[in-house]
């Protein structure tokens, strides 16, 4: 398979594997697979009752990659009354001009650019649907999204993918993004996106977003037709992938009925070091998973998927519908919920597409919504069926294994938190759940101005952090608290720290490892009551401007994109 004048493939395939992989072409070619409604069906039921367990706990981490992925995998789903889009609201900037945006390849907004933006056209929500606490729609928040932050081409998927339904008609007076100092109208991401395709790496979900973006826009925006070829070649190597890992589900198969394991010496093992997945069951779920939502998306953007393609689709997601239910009460569900989130879009899409195209239509809006969790009111599951772990894993099967658990945070540390958040006022609780920090703000401070516990695995800062450019002008209003803060904290080192966060800077107050709980919870609260009110009228007034290049410029579009004079 490795020298047949591919247009695109990632692999190297020993001998052995390329057999196993064409013969399992072969079979779906010669025995087409349906996919097993009943088991995809309690599949998706099974993870929306998992993250009914959890998502309180992931929303609580205050991390937007988080909840984009939430919106991935349940949809925009309600909880306490309130749909999961509305926690994208604490992440929206407004610049100089009122109009709000997300920061992106930011820490304080999106990590890939445009994803959670994606994810929600993905979950089938109506672009014109409203986030009251800005005042705004979630189009208009993207649309205002165009500083992207990254210079690399391989960033451009889900970027590509939701402009191709946000913005499928550019103007002569669309605004351009910006990629580091360079402007880029549609076109000039597009060629980038094409180039980082053949040439980039696979830090970003082994291209197969950077496919989904391609495909996407090729198809919907309008002059980008002539990319559809190159779209097409790319999607094709993605979507053979599915044999490879088809392959492997047969070993599994295979050894199973022997009773033996999938070790070293195995061609199952060959074949997961191929696919770069190991052994752990969420590997297989989430490389899958993206296959799956590739294929199914290109299918509803008018590429042509081969049927022996549809019957690897269906036979992969039988094999892990009905193998990971198994596994599924053993997982760290909150550390691997990407990984689950990903495959359930995946088979939730797979039924609908083949629900369509059964009955010779395309899809809808209200079909890619309807995987829609309702947190709230969750129908209950079928009698006997438990997600509570009775029992041994079945890894010992010695056919799958699971990703282990993470190291949690140290307790004193812990301890520290709860404490300071027993006595803090509601909107200067200890927010997030990482191990080692904790923010504390108000909803009217920008996000990356904060005060903050900070771990150091022994010794413990309480400290106010200057986390992006835009409250950097803060600094010298944080700086000139210094002395007034050391004269609270007699004994202590209180540091202003200038070189923090690229020069941003921030205020610390070190607390030496074995200082009691209560000291340095207490001493959280005496830095917040003697520097908020100088810091909280100029914090909330502050606005997060935007270079002049993200405003409309007034050239063609066919012109060449160059920053409009100031």
């Amino acid at each position: 398979m490795s020298d047949d004048n591919r247009f695109w493939w990632p692999f190297d395939l020993s001998p052995a594997e390329e057999a196993a992989t064409g013969a399992f072409r072969e079979r779906m070619r010669r025995e087409p697979q349906a996919l097993d409604v009943g088991a995809a069906t309690l599949a998706a039921d099974l993870l929306a009752h998992m993250m009914g367990r959890h998502v309180r706990a992931i929303l609580e981490r205050d991390s937007l990659p988080h909840t984009c992925h939430l919106l991935n995998g349940w949809g925009n789903a309600r909880l306490d009354g309130r749909p999961l889009l509305e926690h994208l609201e604490p992440f929206v900037h407004r610049d100089e001009a009122g109009r709000p945006y997300i920061l992106q390849r930011d820490p304080e907004g999106e990590f890939h650019p445009w994803q959670a933006i994606a994810y929600t056209v993905m979950a089938g929500v109506d672009p014109l649907h409203p986030l009251p606490g800005v005042r705004a729609s979630f189009k208009d928040i993207a649309l205002n999204s165009r500083q992207l932050n990254v210079t690399d081409g391989i960033e451009l998927g889900h970027l590509l993918y939701a402009l191709a339904a946000l913005e499928p008609e550019p103007r002569a007076d669309t605004a351009p993004f910006l990629m580091g100092a360079d402007v880029c109208d549609v076109t000039a991401l597009m060629e980038r996106a094409v180039d980082a395709h053949h040439h980039g790496g696979f830090e970003v979900c082994r291209k197969v977003h950077l496919t989904e973006g391609l495909c996407a826009a090729a198809a919907n925006i309008r002059g980008m037709e002539r990319f559809r070829k190159d779209a097409q070649g790319f999607l094709e190597g993605q979507l053979d992938i599915l044999f490879v890992l088809g392959a492997a589900l047969e070993q599994v198969d295979l050894l199973a009925a022997r009773g033996e394991k999938g070790g070293p010496g195995t061609l199952l093992h060959q074949l997961r070091e191929s696919l770069l997945i190991d052994s752990p069951l969420e590997n297989h779920c989430y490389y899958v998973g993206h296959l799956i939502e590739l294929a199914t998306l290109a299918h509803v953007a008018g590429f042509p998927i081969p049927q022996e393609t549809w019957s690897a689709m269906a036979f992969v997601a039988n094999r892990l519908n009905h193998t990971f239910p198994r596994f599924l009460p053993h997982t760290v569900f909150a550390e691997c919920f990407l990984h689950f989130g990903h495959y359930r879009r995946a088979i939730t899409l797979l039924l609908e597409v083949d629900r369509a195209r059964a009955g010779g239509r395309a899809l809808t809006p209200a079909d890619f919504a309807r995987y829609t969790v309702d947190f709230d009111c969750l129908p209950p599951l079928p009698a006997g069926v438990s997600l509570d772990a009775a029992g041994p894993a079945p890894t010992g099967e010695g056919l799958y294994t699971l990703a282990p658990p993470p190291a949690g945070g140290r307790p004193e540390f812990e301890a520290i938190v709860a404490r300071y958040s027993q006595g803090a006022s509601a909107h200067l609780k200890a927010r997030g759940g990482f191990p080692h920090f904790r923010r504390m703000a108000p909803p009217s401070w920008p996000r990356a101005f904060h005060y903050e516990l900070l771990d150091y695995g022994g010794d413990v800062g309480a400290e106010i952090h200057l986390e992006s450019d835009a409250v950097r002008p803060l600094g010298p209003r944080v700086q000139a608290l210094r002395e007034r803060v050391a004269g609270r904290f007699p004994g202590l080192e209180v540091t202003w720290d200038g070189g923090w966060s690229r020069g941003r800077g921030r205020l610390r107050v070190l607390f030496p490892a074995g200082t009691p709980v209560e000291r340095v919870a207490s001493g959280i609260q005496t830095l917040v009551e003697e520097t908020f009110a100088d810091l909280d009228a100029a914090a909330s007034g502050l606005s997060v401007p935007v270079a002049p290049w993200a405003l409309p410029l007034a050239t063609p579009a066919s012109s060449p994109v160059v920053p409009p004079a100031r």
